[in-house]
């Protein structure tokens, strides 16, 4: 993503290829833009109406696309995603997408990165077992995934509080490993990740043996 002078909502209703799709996404836009929130979703509502009685290639997936590859430019264009819109557009439209073209490897990464946030791992492993080295925002999302989830384990660990299993963290600890390897631009995102996986794998281990010690005077 680069500087942004503008929302992505300004974007978008400056853009002229939103005139290609139904005229209620602009207006949705705007009044969204004005603060004018029960405005803007009764035109979403008709937009969604809409867009449910359109062809699924020449329509559906190519609005799809298009509002994703806006998504992915801005820093607020979750802004965009509501639950009418996620619900009565995406979703249905991903579902189809995912039959008629289960290899697009731009679906997974849409739905990891932006629709499923908290439950999108799946979708971003697929993105990875299709896209590999080139998803490179999916690769960094999946060490932050890994790790924020190895955190949750340990972080009642000071009272004696493990909260997850031996397995599941030392997959996660794997998985930190092998997609670090991947990541393009070490400089920046590396350091992020960098010593964090042997710290948990140490956590680990000691707590391995602090239960092994506990059993041992049972």
């Amino acid at each position: 993503m680069i500087m942004q002078t503008k929302t992505i909502l300004q974007a978008i209703i400056q853009d002229e290829g939103v005139n290609d799709y139904p005229p209620f996404f602009r207006q949705y836009c705007v009044r969204k833009e004005q603060g004018l929130r029960k405005d803007a979703l009764k035109v979403l509502q008709a937009f969604i109406e809409e867009m449910k009685e359109n062809d699924f290639e020449e329509e559906q997936r190519e609005f799809a696309a298009w509002l994703f590859e806006w998504i992915e430019r801005f820093e607020d264009g979750h802004h965009l995603l509501v639950y009418p819109l996620v619900n009565g557009v995406i979703q249905p439209v991903f579902q189809t997408w995912e039959k008629v073209d289960p290899l697009d490897v731009r679906l997974y990464r849409w739905q990891g990165l932006f629709v499923h946030q908290g439950e999108g791992l799946p979708h971003l492993l697929k993105a990875l077992e299709l896209g590999g080295s080139k998803e490179q925002r999916v690769i960094v999302q999946i060490c932050e995934i890994y790790l924020s989830a190895l955190w949750y384990s340990f972080h009642h660990i000071h009272e004696d509080l493990y909260l997850s299993t031996y397995e599941k963290d030392q997959e996660r600890i794997q998985g930190i490993e092998n997609v670090m390897m991947l990541i393009q631009n070490k400089k920046e995102f590396v350091p992020m990740f960098k010593n964090k996986p042997s710290i948990m794998a140490s956590f680990l281990k000691d707590w391995m043996a602090f239960q092994q010690t506990e059993t041992s005077f049972l």
